[in-house]
C-alpha cells in the first residue's frame, strides 16, 4: 500500500511539471562596450565550449539559472534566433515588465 502511494504521489507530482508551461524572463545582455561579445556556453562554466556568442544589447529570453561550481550565477538562455546557451549572471540584465 506505501508503495502505491508513493507511487501515485511520484506521478501527481511528474504531471504538474509537464503541464505547466516554461515561464521566459526578458532580458539583456550587458557588458562595458555596446557591441562587444559575451560567450554562450554549452556548460555553466568559463572552462566550456563557447560555440556561440551574443553582442551587448542583444535581447534574450532566461529560460532558468544554476549556480556554477565557480561560485556565479548563470543563466540559461535563448536568442531571437533559437540558439541557447549558458551565459554568467554579470553579463545579463533583467527587462523590467
Amino acid at each position: 500500500m506505501k508503495f502505491k502511494s508513493i507511487t501515485s504521489l511520484l506521478f501527481a507530482i511528474a504531471s504538474l511539471g509537464i503541464a505547466l508551461p516554461v515561464l521566459a524572463t526578458p532580458a539583456v545582455l550587458v557588458g562595458q562596450e555596446t557591441g562587444s561579445r559575451v560567450n554562450v556556453r554549452v556548460i555553466p562554466s568559463t572552462r566550456s565550449d563557447s560555440p556561440h556568442y551574443g553582442l551587448v544589447g542583444d535581447r534574450v529570453e532566461v529560460i532558468r539559472q544554476t549556480e556554477g561550481r565557480d561560485g556565479f550565477t548563470w543563466y540559461y538562455v535563448e536568442f531571437s534566433s533559437g540558439a541557447r546557451g549558458w551565459i554568467r549572471s554579470d553579463f545579463v540584465r533583467f527587462l523590467a515588465n
